[in-house]
């Protein structure tokens, strides 16, 4: 997992508790991280022509970057030693409608449109909150604004704009096929025995403009405890290779013949699992993914014995509904929703 993912996974699980703690540790902006606060603070009927412009930005300087995060409704103020960093939250009216308007912008700002941008609303009892957008580096790359009609890259803690000189000698290069791992997304059921169980498939896609060769995986899980059981079943055997080691290491590959092409989603992998309180350690999993000639993606998940229990506590006292039981297997296996590298894909 880059770092742009790390901040998305940190901000996205831990809601407003993890903002508070960029508050108390006066984080600054960086080449991954940026604060906004919203003209308007979402009160208007639409998204600010201001707003829309900082998104555009941050579209094409992250994208045309290692990717990153915008946290709306925190100021952010200079300070000569730290830089620009994180001073007090300035809260969004209507955080899942300031939320839609982000989405509904994000294909107009910028040629091309960015594929892989994805965002979050936190929002608390009184209806205000965060917004937290996640902008993946992009195989589609450059990405220029087109209001002003500009380029722009991530340089430290700002988006600088971009000579055309520049981005030919960035992005001349022949592009490479890159893997990024999905999940399925089932609803959890609830057992006689008290089990929380689930069966999902670990997905594969090739997010660029090519085709991908020596497509691998690699996966392992330490079940948290002794009462929890995590079993993996290969159901196309015919295009894959795979063997287990140690009980907790399984490694996948791609047969000689087999290619997967642009945006093609494939399933080498079903997992299933049962768990059952008491949770004596944490549920810890490692994913690394790749093909031949691309970078090696790595995603680590983990579940401390604590927020097992509150999930699993959850799930009983919620397990009536579809939606809920199906975010439960997504929180056990940490398919975020908006983390590019672990999205999901709703099964039923």
């Amino acid at each position: 997992m880059g770092r742009a993912e790390d901040l998305n996974a940190r901000l996205s699980w831990g809601g407003e508790a993890a903002i508070d703690e960029l508050l108390l540790e006066r984080q600054s902006e960086e080449l991954f991280l940026d604060f906004k606060r919203s003209s308007d603070n979402g009160s208007g009927a639409r998204l600010s022509d201001t707003d829309r412009g900082n998104l555009a930005k941050a579209i094409s300087g992250f994208g045309n970057s290692e990717g990153g995060v915008i946290v709306w409704g925190v100021d952010c103020r200079p300070n000569q030693t730290l830089g620009d960093v994180a001073a007090a939250k300035v809260r969004i009216q209507n955080p899942r409608r300031f939320k839609s308007w982000l989405e509904s912008a994000v294909s107009g700002l910028t040629l091309p449109p960015h594929p892989a941008v994805g965002h979050v609303a936190v929002e608390d009892d009184s209806g205000t909150g965060f917004v937290i957008s996640h902008i993946a580096k992009s195989y589609l790359a450059p990405h220029q604004c087109l209001r002003p009609v500009q380029y722009y890259m991530r340089a430290g803690s700002n988006f600088e704009p971009v000579p055309h000189g520049v981005l030919a000698g960035m992005f001349g290069r022949a592009p490479q096929p890159v893997i990024f791992h999905m999940w399925g997304a089932p609803p959890a059921e609830l057992r006689s025995d008290g089990s929380a169980f689930f069966r999902i498939g670990l997905l594969l896609t090739n997010r660029s403009p090519v085709i991908a060769r020596d497509v691998y995986l690699s996966v392992t899980i330490f079940p948290p405890g002794a009462n929890n059981r995590v079993a993996m079943e290969f159901p196309d055997l015919q295009n894959w290779s795979a063997n287990q080691a140690f009980g907790c290491i399984t490694q996948i590959l791609a047969k000689e013949n087999f290619r997967l092409a642009p945006q093609v989603v494939v399933q080498p992998v079903l997992l299933t699992f049962s768990l059952l309180p008491p949770f004596p350690e944490r549920l810890h999993m490692k994913i690394t993914t790749g093909c031949s000639g691309s970078s090696i993606k790595e995603f680590s998940h983990a579940l401390s014995p604590e927020q097992l229990q509150d999930l699993y506590d959850t799930f009983i006292a919620k397990h009536h509904s579809t939606d809920d039981r199906r975010e439960f297997a997504r929180r056990i296996v940490g398919a975020l929703g908006t983390d590019q590298e672990a999205g999901t894909r709703e099964d039923q």
